[in-house]
């Protein structure tokens, strides 16, 4: 049973598995491995004629898109505009609390999202993905391999930052370590030598992300079905009646 664990996403992301993990005496370090910041949306060279086009499909891809999407928000509130999509839950929930109406699915990630009858193949619609510099691209790839024409608005960036202690914290016992995306895990490896992978245990929320970890070096992985707190709790088999936001 895991008792210490680092919990790496951005900082303000964390609190919610946070306090579900304290709640059941797992002591927890918030060591956040990527930071957000925005992009200058201006040298994007984006035209906002063309979110707008009503054959379209919109899909966020997190709290963080609609957060940095500029203008993109009030336009879809002022045109009603359907067919906007959420990669989970909680992404959904903020868009519907600014006034935009969003489909997804019950579970967060783009597996879930992508099981939809929605986008199943063929798909020759045309698509805009919401989205950080470089991010979901299993999202756009499984969207073009089903015939659709996919264009990225993308709105911010993760910046890797670096955890001065990590190494005294694994010795310390918290050699488990969630990851929530390959951003983080790009980040996490960059600071552990291959014999430290194959020492830590990751616990990781897709299998795309168990996939290329496995590639890294880490040979010590546990699954989570989702990036719930809930999902987080079953796959740490912890009690996991703590339902919570998506963590993409």
């Amino acid at each position: 049973m895991i008792e210490k664990i680092l919990l790496t996403r951005p900082a303000g992301f964390n609190d919610q598995i946070a306090a579900a993990l304290q709640a059941r005496k797992v002591q927890v370090v918030q060591a956040p491995l990527i930071q957000i910041q925005g992009l200058n949306l201006v040298t994007a060279q984006l035209s906002p004629d063309g979110y707008l086009d009503p054959e379209q499909y919109i899909i966020f891809t997190s709290q963080n898109a609609i957060d940095y999407s500029g203008d993109l928000i009030p336009q879809l509130v002022r045109t009603a505009k359907a067919n906007v999509f959420a990669v989970g839950p909680a992404t959904k929930m903020r868009l519907e609390a600014l006034g935009v109406l969003a489909v997804a699915s019950d579970k967060p990630g783009s597996e879930p999202l992508l099981s939809l009858p929605v986008f199943a193949a063929p798909f020759t619609k045309k698509v805009l993905i919401v989205t950080g510099l470089l991010g979901r691209d299993y999202l756009e790839t499984t969207l073009q391999d089903r015939g659709a024409t996919v264009a990225r608005y993308e709105c911010y960036e993760r910046v890797p930052q670096r955890i001065e202690n990590l190494d005294e914290l694994i010795a310390e016992g918290y050699n488990a370590i969630l990851v929530t995306s390959t951003d983080i895990l790009q980040a996490l490896s960059s600071q552990l030598t291959g014999v430290s992978r194959q020492h830590v245990v990751l616990c990781v929320t897709a299998s795309r992300i168990a996939d290329v970890a496995r590639r890294l070096g880490y040979s010590q992985l546990i699954e989570a079905p989702d990036a719930s707190v809930s999902g987080i709790l079953e796959g740490l088999t912890l009690d996991p009646s703590n339902q919570g936001a998506e963590f993409p």
